[in-house]
């Protein structure tokens, strides 16, 4: 399966393809790929990180931070 398969289920944030924490590794792979640009990438991330703080709530917000948007800056 390919990275466009690597979603997340929206109640436990886990993927649905390998549930391991998503944004897995295809997934990341594939949002890096099919991004236009970076400022597009973060803003879908950021907004996949509003959807996931509430099922994740217990979750340190320096934590979903790296999770959601950390990997995918360009210039690290």
């Amino acid at each position: 399966m390919n990275g466009a398969g690597h979603q997340p289920d929206r109640a436990t944030y886990d993927c649905v393809a390998c549930e391991k924490p998503w944004p897995c590794d295809p997934a990341r792979e594939h949002l890096l790929r099919s991004a236009p640009n970076a400022m597009q990438l973060s803003m879908r991330l950021w907004t996949e990180l509003e959807h996931a703080a509430g099922p994740l709530r217990d979750e340190p917000p320096a934590a979903l931070f790296d999770r959601f948007l950390k990997w995918a800056r360009l210039d690290s």
